[in-house]
């Protein structure tokens, strides 16, 4: 009988040294799951390219507050990365304006207005553009001439980055 006792008190033992064991493993190793890092691949300095641009619907035509004469357009431009994502991007801007041929297989009319390109591939400069809140780069466009009431016209932006050209167009209507 005494063997009997002597195997369960060191079955005990053994079970009890074998729980404290684990549990000083489970403390010192922590219960806490590794985090990946959640920063845009931008961010990270990998290379992400511009996959396509968007001209949002936020575009339209805008009194200059300095002159009440003066119109400008402003045009929020949204630049998408391969995983559908609004990213600021280092590229080369170009606007142009054209009338809107309603029934023609090519909606752009004659050119208007080409303006000088926006080149973004300076940190300082894009910044001043690019608007968070809206996730994407916002210009004031001036323009030399007073658009007709009510009338339709053809906004093209074409965008430079990575030895590739992208564009979008966007139908632009003025109201005063």
């Amino acid at each position: 009988m005494k063997t009997f006792k002597k195997m369960l008190f060191a079955w005990r033992l053994f079970s009890l040294g074998f729980l404290c064991l684990l549990a000083v493993v489970i403390v010192l190793t922590g219960c806490e799951t590794v985090q990946t890092p959640t920063q845009p691949a931008a961010q990270r300095g990998e290379n992400v390219s511009i996959e396509r641009i968007h001209i949002s619907a936020l575009t339209e035509f805008v009194t200059d507050p300095a002159g009440p004469d003066e119109v400008r357009l402003k045009v929020l431009l949204e630049l998408f990365d391969v995983f559908g994502s609004s990213v600021p991007m280092p590229c080369v801007l170009r606007f142009e304006l054209y009338e809107f041929y309603p029934l023609s297989s090519d909606p752009r009319g004659k050119r208007l207005v080409i303006w000088p390109e926006k080149d973004l591939s300076d940190a300082e400069k894009a910044d001043e553009h690019w608007k968070a809140l809206l996730r994407g780069y916002e210009f004031y466009l001036p323009l030399d001439f007073m658009p007709g009431q009510g009338k339709k016209y053809i906004l093209e932006a074409t965008c430079f980055a990575d030895q590739k050209r992208h564009h979008d167009l966007f139908k632009v209507k003025f109201q005063p």
